[in-house]
């Protein structure tokens, strides 16, 4: 079942199609149980309204609330289907997911987030994560996630990008991330033979194609060189 190759908006009921493959798919599941249910309903009206009640929500919300009929054993109503692609989410509970996910993008990590709206929520409060306890951005982080959650679809988590602490927050991130410059700074004096100033990032870029691991630095000051100017 494919529910994500065309789109709605908050205004227009969902196309009737795809509430008709949804059912088929609930069918398929639950067999009588989904007749059962539905047995006394006019079914044309029933497709309609959860067209009109499904108005707004993404593919991707769609094929949550989809994913999420194999784990029970009777069909959903209406709101409760309403609630497998709109699961709700305690604002204590992602702040300190977003609390231990800035950490780690802060030390160029990817971090876990077990929403996307929680990563775009945290990002313009990061300081204030880090910094504050939950009491005192309980409010704004409310308002922040509940903006969030509301928006229906969200942007990829993008990769991190390290980031080194103030002077006199000694970490172990910028530790190695120092030892990554060193080592840079290294290859850039040590010029090879063949004389190719760059031959140093050229190597860097074939070790992390080659599946080495490479550090966020190390990589980022490769490509910075070979982008710039000869």
């Amino acid at each position: 079942m494919n529910l994500t190759t065309e789109s709605s908006t908050s205004t227009n009921a969902l196309p009737e199609a795809w509430i008709e493959r949804l059912f088929e798919r609930m069918l398929l599941e639950y067999g009588k149980r989904f007749g059962d249910q539905w047995a006394q309903a006019n079914m044309d009206k029933l497709i309609a309204h959860w067209a009109a009640e499904l108005a707004g929500y993404s593919g991707a919300e769609l094929k949550r609330g989809v994913d999420a009929l194999a784990s029970r054993d009777w069909p959903p109503t209406l709101p409760e289907f309403k609630r497998m692609c709109r699961p709700p989410v305690d604002p204590m509970r992602a702040y300190y997911e977003a609390v231990a996910g800035v950490q780690a993008r802060f030390a160029g990590e990817h971090g876990t987030w077990s929403h996307p709206a929680i990563y775009w929520a945290a990002m313009p409060m990061a300081v204030e994560l880090r910094e504050q306890t939950f009491s005192a951005v309980k409010a704004r982080w409310e308002t922040a996630l509940a903006d969030q959650l509301g928006r229906g679809e969200w942007e990829t988590i993008p990769a991190p990008m390290l980031q080194l602490t103030a002077p006199g927050q000694s970490t172990t991130s910028s530790a190695k991330a120092r030892e990554a410059i060193k080592q840079l700074v290294g290859q850039i004096v040590h010029k090879p033979a063949d004389g190719d100033p760059k031959g140093w990032a050229r190597r860097i870029l074939d070790r992390h194609k080659a599946g080495e691991k490479i550090t966020p630095t190390q990589l980022s000051m490769a490509q910075d060189a070979l982008q710039a100017g000869a």
